[in-house]
């Protein structure tokens, strides 16, 4: 009995074992389907990693200069006929119109009008290009802003009102609030608005 009993052990660990190498054996065979699964999800081409960065690049260029604030307007222009040459800044593009045309009260805004900003380092930092104009004196405008064209609105009438009794949109947010902005910091479309001119095609 006792020779049965130590057989029975035996054979006991004999199957325990092979349990325990056929688990181990799935478990190595499992974390490599699985590598081999994440490895491919994540593959991009190299091309498309490089041209990520390129745009990404380019927004940054044209944020630090300026230019995406001002490609609107400047197409605008161009498609009326006028000539000019700038740096493709806002600044630039500002000093341009402010010689070449007529500043306006910005009651008397009108279609293809060119609007100005000051973004906290004077008149000229940011553009817009008006699309529209109703009777109470909210104005449409589209700009360009952090790499996409929009259409915005700006009431001079209510310079710090973002909405009416019906919701809609009087002054659009130019810049987004931080919590270390200086006190005086400005956001609404009509606090910053500091010119209107009125742009005539060329003849």
């Amino acid at each position: 009995m006792g020779n049965v009993g130590i057989s029975q052990i035996r054979w006991y660990y004999v199957f325990n074992m092979a349990d325990r190498i056929a688990l181990l054996i799935g478990v190595v065979a499992l974390s490599a389907a699985c590598a081999t699964a994440t490895s491919q999800s994540i593959q991009v081409p190299a091309t498309q990693v490089r041209s990520a960065g390129a745009l990404h690049q380019v927004d940054a260029r044209q944020k630090k200069t300026g230019r995406v604030a001002a490609s609107p307007v400047e197409e605008s222009l161009r498609g009326r006929g006028i000539r000019f040459g700038t740096d493709g800044s806002s600044p630039a593009l500002f000093g341009f119109v402010r010689e070449r045309f007529a500043e306006i009260p910005p009651e008397h805004a009108s279609r293809g009008d060119v609007l100005f900003f000051d973004m906290g380092s004077g008149c000229g930092g940011h553009a817009g290009l008006v699309e529209t104009v109703e009777p109470a004196g909210r104005i449409g405008f589209r700009e360009r802003r952090d790499g996409d064209t929009r259409h915005s609105y700006v009431t001079p009438r209510t310079p710090y009102v973002r909405r009416d009794g019906q919701g809609r949109i009087m002054n659009t947010f130019l810049r987004p609030k931080r919590m270390d902005d200086a006190r005086a910091t400005t956001y609404f479309a009509g606090e910053m608005l500091c010119a209107v001119f009125h742009v005539e095609s060329e003849p």
